[in-house]
Order: C-alpha cells, then structure tokens, then sequence
C-alpha cells in the first residue's frame, strides 16, 4: 500500500526533438504535449493516486550544460516553464517527479557537465514554474554520464550549495555506479548530502534498460548497499 507506480513520461519537447529534429521540434511542439497530456489523463484515470508521473527531460538539462554560463539561467527558465506546464494541465491530484537527464541512449550520455551548475539552474526553475496544486514529489539528478563514473572532486558538486528545493520534495542523487569504489561513492554520498543539506535517496544516473543484466544487477546490488547503510 505504500508503494506507487512509477509511469514514465518523457517530455514533450524530448519526444518532438528525437522524432522531428530542433526545427520540427519547435514548431510542432503542441502535437506532442497534446499526445503527452492524452496519455497522463488516461493513465491517471486508470490508476489515480496509485501512480507517480516521471516527466524525464535529457534534452533540457543537455541544453543547459551545452549553453556559455551566461546564458544557462535564461534557458533555464525558458525550459522550466514547459516542463511545469505539463503539470499544470493533467488532471488535479496527479503525482509527479522530474528526471533530470543526460540521456542514456547505448549507455552513452548526450551531454556532459562541467560541474553541477546547470542541474541546479534547471531544478531551481522548475520549482519557481511549477503550478499551485500540484504536488512535486521529487527531483532526480545525473551525476554520472552513463558509462562514466561520477566525478569525485568536491568542487564539482559545490554549486548543490545553491539547489532550493520544498523540504516536501525528495531529492535523488543519481551517483550510484557499479564501476566504482564503494568507499568512494560513500564518500560521494556524503559531500553530496552535506551540499544539499539534507538526506538524500540515491540511485543511478539513469535507467537500467540499456545495461547488460550483469550491470545491471551489480547496479541494483550497490544501490542495495548505499541505501542499507
């Protein structure tokens, strides 16, 4: 009873860019978010309250990474409010999360980051976008690049110092990597919750679907064990 169905969305704007490219994206976006809301109303009609929507957005976070500094707040924001929009326009009482990403497309990532800046900016929006009324779950951060192991100095992660998220929104550190030391990724776990301030859950970067099963279960192992703790 304590447990809810997780659906995946992906977002409108990620569905239009893979299937129409940048310029097809934009100029058809609607088409999809009408799709993409279609297929919210009837999950939630089916399953209400039992299911948490997770709108997952590898090309807004790409955006941000790949944008010059000065310009990553402002497309921050622009993103963030389509993002919040899908939320605004399901079904009142739906449940959801965002999966910030940066893809995992052959267990390879689109972008990477140059630290932990542009999670935080688009995080930061989303929550300043998102609507009244609709409740935000949680927030799930990459720190790993798909096949690549989380970096380990602390510089990286020190712009977590800065992540604002409602004290009602749990926080997922995507750190966990089977290809890394466990002491080390205790020690991740550490920095990572003393930037944010708070306990934090812990999982991987990104799915498990594009991983051989080995990997795959070896990831689950360890995040067996980081959470065990």
């Amino acid at each position: 009873p304590a447990l809810a169905f997780q659906a995946g969305v992906p977002g409108d704007l990620d569905m239009a860019l893979f299937t129409l490219g940048p310029v097809g994206a934009f100029r058809h976006r609607a088409a999809f978010r009408g799709a993409t809301l279609r297929e919210i109303r009837e999950i939630y009609r089916r399953g209400g309250k039992d299911v948490v929507f997770q709108i997952e957005i590898p090309a807004e976070l790409a955006f941000v990474a790949r944008m010059p500094a000065p310009l990553r707040p402002l497309m921050a924001r622009a993103l963030a409010r389509g993002v919040a929009r899908l939320a605004r326009e399901a079904p009142a009482g739906a449940r959801f999360g965002v999966h910030l990403c940066l893809g995992d497309m052959n267990h390879r990532a689109l972008a990477t980051m140059t630290d932990t800046s542009p999670v935080v900016l688009l995080a930061n929006a989303i929550v300043k976008a998102w609507p009244a009324g609709r409740t935000l779950e949680f927030m799930h951060a990459p720190f790993a690049a798909a096949q690549k192991v989380p970096r380990t100095d602390p510089g990286w992660y020190a712009p977590l110092t800065r992540l604002k998220l409602p004290r009602t929104t749990r926080f997922a550190a995507g750190f966990v990597h089977e290809d890394q030391d466990l002491d080390e990724q205790r020690r991740l776990r550490a920095l990572i919750e003393h930037n944010v301030g708070r306990e934090v859950d812990v999982s991987t970067s990104c799915g498990l679907g594009r991983r051989t099963r080995p990997a795959a279960m070896a990831a689950l192992e360890r995040t067996a064990v980081l959470t065990g703790d």
